[in-house]
């Protein structure tokens, strides 16, 4: 076996030759560029950046190309019930007390879409929640796991894309404004408020700012309060046994506590229940809601995109071997509660789909998708100690963040968006802007026979006493507004 491996007799070369090989193989690695090559090096650090980058692109620009719909007309006219009030703070206290208790939410969505040309900012607001869930996630990846400000920002970007990639209705989470605002904002909120509890500061603003954002988050979505005042008290639980200082813990529980009363007690928070849900506490069904939720966190856990972003996200969080120190780690206790952590959104779901007795929409599956993947990535960035001392060469490193570039460029989402790119999004744009630069008279918007992929369906109907219509007319000034050749139903 030695001297098979050794090559036998007849394979032996003389130093000259050995040498003279050598020196080949030494301009062949530099000319090809090799494992070992400085090209490839540079290859596994920018490859990454450029395919999220490149992913992204058409979505940003998509953004540009989305029309108003549904609830942004009465948000802009500041209408409750089609009847244009005279403050924000009016049109926010008959939400709250006639139909939703996400006051907050309420607030900043009267407040920014009535003082801007809807129709000229719609693109820049819906880059403004983009870039603020970017820029909370970079800051959480930053804080909690002491990345670097690039590697930070990277496994920020990947698990943005992947999310991006993964999601079953685009249209309602990124490209409508009423939604992205009161499902995509609470995320930036939590990921900031749990930063600052898990690097545990103690100052004046640090203080400040846990009270605020403790008391905000509830008040913009009931669901982002109960999951928040979930894992409050159970971090004061883990700092209870590890013996450790929790003051702001504390502090944050019993802000969010009562916040979430305000929230639960809210006259409008009955009234909707009753319109929209037809069986409320639908204990009866138990097993079924159960099932069904976890039915969902399977087949999260087991989506190959997120998967492998985790991976990548692990070789992002890699310290660079010629670095002079090693970041701390996040201690392993982190990674075990965020495991529980998924199920316990889990669980939350099947108290969501039991409270209401019917299937959640797509919306608020995909804000569980969201804090579920972003829990899925932190046990792997800190439970998997083998991912943490593996080291991959350059090819290696290549190769993985290749298979995801595939998987990110052929999914549904990323086609759609090329697709509506090509012509539909650009046209529907146009026909509905010049509408809606029009004022006064009888309306009447033609609807396309069939909208962009990625495009939110304004619901408008012939019918010109629909509160979608009536919204529409308030913001135009137009006595009356129809839907032609509509043959869609009024929406609840």
């Amino acid at each position: 076996m030695r001297k098979l491996l050794e090559g036998g007799p007849e394979r032996k070369m003389t130093e000259s030759q050995m040498e003279s090989q050598s020196q080949s193989n030494n301009l062949d690695q530099h000319a090809f560029g090799l494992p070992d090559s400085a090209l490839l090096s540079l290859l596994s650090r920018w490859l990454l950046p450029s395919v999220i980058l490149l992913f992204l692109a058409p979505f940003f620009a998509l953004l540009f190309y989305s029309v108003p719909a549904l609830d942004d007309y009465c948000k802009a006219t500041l209408s409750f019930n089609t009847v244009p009030q005279r403050t924000v703070l009016s049109v926010t206290w008959m939400y709250y007390t006639q139909w939703s208790p996400r006051w907050l939410t309420t607030l900043l969505q009267s407040f920014v879409m009535s003082h801007v040309d809807l129709a000229g900012a719609y693109g820049w607001l819906l880059l403004a929640v983009i870039l603020t869930n970017i820029a909370a996630l970079w800051y959480f990846f930053r804080t909690v796991f002491r990345l670097t400000l690039s590697s930070s920002l990277l496994v920020a970007g990947v698990f943005y894309a992947a999310y991006v990639a993964s999601l079953s209705d685009p249209a309602q989470q990124l490209f409508w404004v009423t939604g992205a605002i009161e499902y995509n904002l609470s995320f930036s909120t939590l990921l900031i408020l749990m930063s600052l509890l898990l690097s545990e500061r103690k100052d004046v603003l640090g203080f400040l700012a846990v009270v605020t954002l403790s008391f905000a988050v509830p008040a913009q979505h009931e669901i982002a309060g109960a999951l928040l005042v979930a894992v409050l008290a159970a971090g004061l639980i883990i700092a209870r046994v590890r013996k450790l200082h929790a003051l702001l813990w504390y502090i944050g529980l019993l802000t969010a506590i009562l916040s979430q009363i305000i929230v639960m007690v809210s006259p409008g928070n009955a009234l909707r229940a009753a319109q929209e849900h037809r069986h409320l506490w639908d204990v009866a069904h138990f097993p079924r809601w159960v099932g069904h939720s976890f039915y969902h966190g399977l087949g999260w856990l087991f989506h190959p995109t997120i998967i492998l972003a985790g991976f990548c996200s692990a070789l992002l969080a890699q310290r660079d071997p010629d670095a002079q120190s090693t970041p701390s780690r996040t201690p392993r206790w982190f990674g075990i509660a965020c495991i529980c952590a998924m199920f316990a959104v889990c669980c939350e779901v099947a108290f969501v789909e039991i409270a209401s007795g019917t299937w959640i929409p797509y919306r608020v599956v995909a804000w569980f998708q969201f804090v579920f993947w972003l829990l899925f990535i932190c046990a792997i960035l800190t439970g998997i100690p083998e991912l943490q001392k593996m080291r991959l060469s350059s090819t290696a490193r290549v190769g993985v963040f290749a298979v995801l570039a595939f998987l990110l460029f052929s999914s549904g989402n990323f086609r759609g968006a090329i697709s509506d790119l090509r012509g539909p999004a650009r046209i529907w744009w146009q026909a509905s802007n010049s509408r809606l630069h029009q004022s006064g008279g009888v309306q009447e918007f033609p609807l396309p026979a069939q909208y962009p992929r990625m495009a939110m369906h304004q619901d408008l109907t012939s019918d010109s006493g629909c509160w979608v219509n009536r919204c529409l007319a308030n913001y135009l000034h137009a006595t009356s507004v129809v839907g032609k050749d509509s043959s869609d139903e009024c929406p609840h």
